[in-house]
C-alpha cells in the first residue's frame, strides 16, 4: 500500500559545513551514518590570508559547502559523528555551522523524520548567539572588494559562491537589485560583537554605492565547530 504524501511545514536545523575540496562526499557519508537522509554539495572558494585560518583548513582554496537539513532529534547524533570526523588527521579540514530553521516546506509521509508544525507559529526571538553569518549577494567580481572591507573591519575570512539572478521583472522590483547578471554570494562568519562594524564597512564599499548593486543579511549561528584535525573543537 502506497503512503499518502502531504505538504507540511516543519522545524529543524540547517547544518552548513565548509570543507576542503574533495571531502564533501565523506562528510555526507558520516552524517548519513548518524541518521541524516542526505545533503546538497555546492562549490565555492575560500578567501582568507590568515595563517590560523589556513591551519584550520579554511584559508584560500577551493571549497565544498555541504547543506544538511536535520530534524531536532538527529542534531546531537550528527554533531557527535562530526566530532570524530577525520580527527586522526594532523590538520583540520573545515568548519561546521548549525543554524535554526523555523519552517521547512516539504512533502512527507509516515516515515518522515520531521514532525509537522503549524504554519502560523509565532516567530522566536533572535538567540543570543556568539557568532553571526553575514551573507552578501553582489554582482560578479565584487565579492573580493567586499571581503577586503569586511576584513579591515575585523572579519578574518569568508567563502564565495557563484550565483545568478532569476531575471524576473517582479523580483527586480521586489528586491530593488538587478538580478539578470551573474552574481557572487559571500558568506562571512564573525563574532556577534563585530556584526554591526562589518555591515557598516560593507555598506561603504564603492562597488555597492549604486542603488540595487547588492544585498546583505545576517543569520544567528546556534553552534560552530571545526572539522577534523587534532586541534581543539570550537563550539
Amino acid at each position: 500500500m502506497n503512503n499518502v504524501l502531504q505538504s507540511t511545514y516543519t522545524e529543524g536545523k540547517l547544518l552548513l559545513s565548509i570543507v576542503q575540496e574533495g571531502i564533501g562526499e565523506s562528510l555526507v557519508a558520516a552524517t548519513k551514518a548518524a541518521g541524516a537522509q542526505g545533503s546538497t554539495i555546492l562549490l565555492g572558494n575560500g578567501v582568507a590570508d590568515n595563517a590560523i585560518l589556513r591551519l584550520l583548513g579554511i584559508g584560500d582554496s577551493e571549497k565544498e559547502i555541504v547543506l544538511t537539513l536535520l530534524p531536532k532529534e538527529l542534531v546531537d547524533p550528527v554533531i557527535a559523528a562530526l566530532k570524530g570526523f577525520r580527527r586522526k588527521k594532523r590538520l583540520a579540514c573545515g568548519i561546521a555551522i548549525l543554524i535554526d530553521v523555523q519552517q521547512i516546506l516539504h512533502h512527507n509521509n509516515a516515515t518522515s523524520p520531521f514532525e509537522p508544525t503549524k504554519v502560523n507559529n509565532p516567530r522566536r526571538k533572535s538567540m543570543d548567539s556568539p557568532h553571526t553569518l553575514i551573507t552578501c549577494i553582489v554582482n560578479k567580481g565584487n565579492a573580493d572588494e567586499v571581503m577586503d572591507a569586511a576584513r579591515k573591519a575585523g572579519a578574518t575570512g569568508g567563502t564565495i559562491l557563484a550565483a545568478r539572478g532569476t531575471g524576473k521583472e517582479e523580483d527586480q522590483k521586489f528586491f530593488g537589485i538587478q538580478l539578470v547578471p551573474e552574481k557572487e554570494m559571500l558568506m562571512i562568519l564573525v563574532g556577534s560583537g563585530l556584526t554591526g562594524r562589518v555591515l557598516e564597512a560593507i555598506r561603504e564599499v564603492p562597488c555597492l554605492a549604486q542603488p540595487g548593486s547588492g544585498i546583505a543579511f545576517c543569520i544567528d549561528v546556534e553552534r560552530f565547530m571545526t572539522l577534523g584535525g587534532k586541534l581543539p573543537i570550537m563550539e
